[in-house]
């Protein structure tokens, strides 16, 4: 993920991406906010970092027209920057994995302990002050309603849907499909504006899987939405997705092979396909997911 910039305003604004979906991609986390218009109401997805870039969301979905109704927000995956903003949409219905159901204080408290120790200049990523500030007295609203692998939302003429396939980004990214019109959130398991972020909860020895499953709902006309960056295609995907492999592939190697953590952590790979200093979480989340072989 970038190092956040701070906007003179929210950006954009929405914009229709497939028939009656929108996405607005804010400066701020340079980071996706999807919206899905139907007959009974509006499906928000992501919300942004604080209640203020929250309630930014929430003025530009008005702009679009006053009668629009949001009834259900639905939380990609876990982090701050797509889930701090959840409490704008008091309204609605949050919807997320039973896995973010479950970490979400405890990533709430993980994140503000972060930029409390460090408000000028986050040890995630780069922000400002003021950024910590916003974050710190946002108070944070969980999930109301969470699911295993599988759940639906009936917007009246057409319906939204939310897929579980795995482990990646973290334990609990999910993806979001509006059939009728091709169009396919993905959250942080793909980025288009950086490579994908392999930070402290995340799964690199599974994520390449999760995508694998997640590309059997994509066609050629499919709009894809990653969580960061502009739209993408299939192909897209499916680069970013053997990219995510080459890396665990790497991860396998050495550690099954006996290689010290320290050594691999040093060695540079012509495999690999992101900066060696960007895998140190992928490495050690590797290394402790993997047994070295018996005698």
């Amino acid at each position: 993920m970038p190092a956040p910039t701070r906007p003179s305003s929210t950006g954009a604004g929405f914009v229709e991406v497939a028939d009656r979906v929108f996405v607005a991609r804010y400066p701020q986390w340079d980071v996706n906010v999807g919206l899905v218009l139907g007959r009974d109401g509006a499906v928000v997805v992501d919300t942004r970092a604080s209640d203020r870039e929250g309630s930014q969301v929430r003025g530009d979905v008005r702009r679009l027209g006053r009668d629009i109704e949001v009834r259900h927000v639905v939380n990609t995956h876990v982090h701050f920057d797509h889930t701090f903003g959840n409490a704008a949409f008091d309204a609605a219905t949050v919807h997320a994995h039973d896995n973010v159901g479950r970490t979400w204080r405890a990533d709430e408290e993980r994140i503000k302990a972060a930029f409390r120790a460090d408000p000028g200049d986050g040890p995630e990523f780069g922000y400002t002050a003021d950024d910590a500030a916003e974050v710190l007295a946002t108070v944070v609203r969980g999930p109301d309603r969470t699911f295993g692998s599988h759940a639906t939302i009936d917007l009246g003429d057409r319906v939204v849907t939310m897929t579980y396939a795995g482990r990646g980004h973290t334990d609990g990214d999910v993806a979001v499909l509006v059939p009728d019109t091709a169009a396919l959130f993905l959250g942080d398991l793909v980025e288009e504006s950086a490579h994908p972020s392999f930070g402290g909860d995340c799964w690199p020895l599974e994520w390449a899987d999760t995508l694998t499953t997640h590309l059997l709902d994509v066609e050629e006309r499919t709009v894809v939405v990653p969580g960061h960056g502009r739209a993408v295609d299939a192909a897209f995907v499916e680069r970013q997705r053997d990219d995510v492999a080459a890396v665990a592939a790497v991860i396998r190697e050495r550690r099954l092979g006996g290689m010290s953590l320290e050594a691999a952590l040093q060695e540079a790979d012509a495999r690999l396909p992101y900066p060696l200093g960007d895998l140190d979480a992928a490495f050690r989340r590797g290394w402790d997911q993997l047994a070295p072989p018996g005698p």
